[in-house]
């Protein structure tokens, strides 16, 4: 079993709410990781962590086996202001340079209260619970942003994720050639993901969620009036 290590200086944020929602934890299978809100400053780390992904697992995630995304992909997916964009990574505190190994998005589609739901894990992370772990702070999150619905899509070949969408009480509601379309209820999925994060690390995650509340329960006019 590993043991926990002290959280590095460098993946703090000056951000005080950002510290108290980074969670260090282990997974069932013994991994000391750090889950927390992805933001800005992670740029490097997302690069890295997609061109560390298998060719056919950035196939899955971006429909596209690129080894690198172009800038203003990894500015989006960095982008994240907790209310048009939510986004949470994993980090794994015993690989030299802590590397990102994981990170689930939840995009706001215009000003609806709909969300796109993306998700990925590097190859040797898979069945680890990780992916499970990052959409307990993504829903949250979502939730407290007004999110009510998720939707997602994946290759039908994709049976891990297909198999955690139908987990969260996902229902697929199309199908394009080799494309499939799920879409979520939020209360159903935060329901049933409690359900599936029985361990220590869910337990810790959602506790320290409940404990502090993130910059995004600021309505949006609130956020662009501190803005200009």
């Amino acid at each position: 079993m590993l043991h926990p290590r002290p959280i590095p200086a460098m993946l703090r944020c000056n951000n005080s709410t950002m510290d108290n929602r980074s969670f260090p934890v282990h997974l069932d299978s013994g991994e000391a990781v750090l889950v927390r809100p992805i933001g800005r400053h992670d740029a490097d780390r997302m690069r890295a962590g997609i061109a560390a992904l298998s060719d056919h697992s950035r196939y899955l995630r971006f429909f596209n086996g690129s080894q690198t995304m172009p800038e203003h992909v990894i500015e989006r997916l960095c982008d994240a202001d907790g209310w048009k964009h939510v986004a949470w990574g994993a980090i794994d505190l015993a690989s030299p340079g802590e590397p990102a190994i994981g990170a689930v998005h939840a995009i706001r589609k215009g000003t609806s209260c709909d969300a796109e739901l993306a998700l990925a894990v590097l190859d040797d992370w898979h069945g680890k619970g990780l992916a499970r772990l990052l959409l307990t702070g993504v829903i949250a999150d979502a939730r407290r942003a007004g999110i009510t619905h998720l939707t997602a899509e994946t290759f039908a070949e994709n049976r891990a994720t297909r198999q955690l969408f139908r987990g969260l009480g996902g229902l697929s509601v199309h199908r394009d050639g080799p494309v499939v379309s799920y879409r979520f209820d939020i209360e159903t999925a935060a329901q049933k993901l409690e359900g599936l994060t029985q361990n220590a690390a869910g337990d810790l995650i959602r506790s320290g969620l409940d404990q502090t509340a993130p910059a995004q329960d600021l309505a949006p006019s609130v956020r662009l009036r501190r803005s200009v």
